[in-house]
């Protein structure tokens, strides 16, 4: 009987996962992605050990929520994660009142002041300088 192991449990949200929980993630799952469910091909394909349930929705960075994905389909998947919390984010930001700003400024606008033409008096190239009197 194989010796079970501690779930390893990050300290902060960044504690970036040790290759030996890399590796049970994996053989835990038997190579599959969690997202396509296709068999992931370890020499030719890169993978990536992704949190099924989101650090930004609330998902916690341990192994258990740990899963093997390809990396294709890791980014799909965290492209419907952040647009997923957006969509959580306005909806909660409208049932407590706090109105997101619009990107346009509402009022009246202020007209632009008239241009005026700065007149610069060069002399020519072939001007003669006129010497200076002493005193």
């Amino acid at each position: 009987m194989a010796r079970t192991v501690k779930e390893w449990i990050g300290k902060t949200d960044d504690t970036k996962i040790p290759p030996r929980v890399r590796e049970r993630v994996f053989d835990r799952a038997e190579g599959i992605c969690h997202c396509c469910n296709m068999p992931i091909k370890v020499p030719f394909e890169t993978w990536d050990a992704d949190h099924r349930i989101a650090l930004i929705n609330g998902g916690e960075n341990r192994e258990s929520n740990l899963a093997p994905a390809h990396s294709h389909c890791h980014i799909k998947k965290t492209r419907q994660d952040v647009a997923e919390k957006a969509k959580v984010a306005s909806v909660r930001g409208k049932h407590i009142g706090a109105k997101r700003p619009s990107s346009k400024l509402s009022g009246k606008k202020h007209p632009k002041p008239p241009l005026t033409k700065i007149v610069q008096h060069r002399r020519s190239l072939y001007e003669p300088i006129q010497p200076q009197e002493r005193m």
